[in-house]
């Protein structure tokens, strides 16, 4: 009988082995299925990033968004990208249906809507320690067109021949109605208190627009790496408006508003 007893014993801890080993198994395959579930479910998500990486366009009214972004403690007006990535140079003169809307800032004109980010920016600088001043904003076609035949006659003065002097005048001023100043979107910073022979890409100013314009939705409108594709010359000063989240991507893929709002275009197709 104790023989007996023995082998019972031993055959019900061989059972609860054999049990907590089926255990085992079963959970470490419901934890291998959830990992292939997690893996798979990341590698779609990747895709789909990858072949819309700026989302869905956006609608076609130029009208402030119900939902503002906020820059800092306040909220700033959110804009359609028929109004942000209005595209204006030597190739894509500004279209009749846009319309400037003037306000004054530091007695230069720009265009309203783009007032409430311009503020805050210049707030937010001078808070920082580096104070900006508004040189720059909105020129009509007539005095671009004044500027543009000025340098143009200038620079002959100089010895250059018509075409060249109207090639360089170009990518300096540009012509009346091809120029992003006709916007109001555009505008030129300097320094406050800066010397006549100030390289502004030295400044503190630079440094902190260069770092924190995006957050206000500015980018800098002619990059020194992109002047084969904006067809102008480097500016420090220029910075564009086109709305934050815009910004935020053309700093994430490094584009020019030229590549931008190609890009934009083609995945909204």
């Amino acid at each position: 009988m104790k023989i007996q007893r023995n082998k019972v014993i031993k055959s019900r801890s061989g059972w609860q082995k054999a049990d907590q080993v089926r255990r085992i198994k079963i959970v470490m395959t419901v934890v291998a299925v959830a990992l292939c579930l997690s893996v798979a479910a990341g590698s779609v998500l990747a895709w789909m990033q990858l072949r819309h990486p700026f989302g869905t366009a956006s609608s076609s009214s130029a009208v402030p968004s119900s939902m503002p972004v906020s820059s800092g403690e306040e909220t700033l007006p959110v804009y359609d990208d028929t109004y942000n990535l209005t595209l204006v140079n030597s190739s894509h003169p500004l279209e009749p249906e846009f319309v400037f809307q003037p306000k004054e800032y530091q007695g230069i004109l720009v265009d309203e809507r783009i007032f409430p980010a311009l503020e805050k920016m210049m707030q937010d600088a001078e808070k920082d320690g580096c104070p900006l001043k508004l040189s720059g904003g909105y020129v009509s076609a007539d005095q671009q067109d004044k500027q543009y035949q000025s340098l143009v006659e200038s620079l002959k003065k100089q010895g250059m021949s018509q075409v060249r002097a109207e090639n360089q005048a170009q990518n300096t001023v540009g012509r009346g109605g091809y120029n992003e100043f006709q916007t109001g979107m555009a505008v030129v910073f300097s320094a406050e208190g800066e010397k006549s022979d100030t390289d502004f890409k030295t400044t503190a100013q630079y440094r902190w627009l260069n770092s924190n314009s995006i957050r206000y939705g500015f980018v800098l409108r002619f990059p020194q790496d992109k002047t084969e594709i904006t067809g102008r010359s480097f500016n420090p000063r220029c910075f564009r408006y086109v709305g934050e989240e815009n910004a935020e991507k053309m700093r994430e893929y490094s584009m020019c508003l030229e590549e931008y709002a190609a890009y934009r275009s083609k995945t909204a197709e």
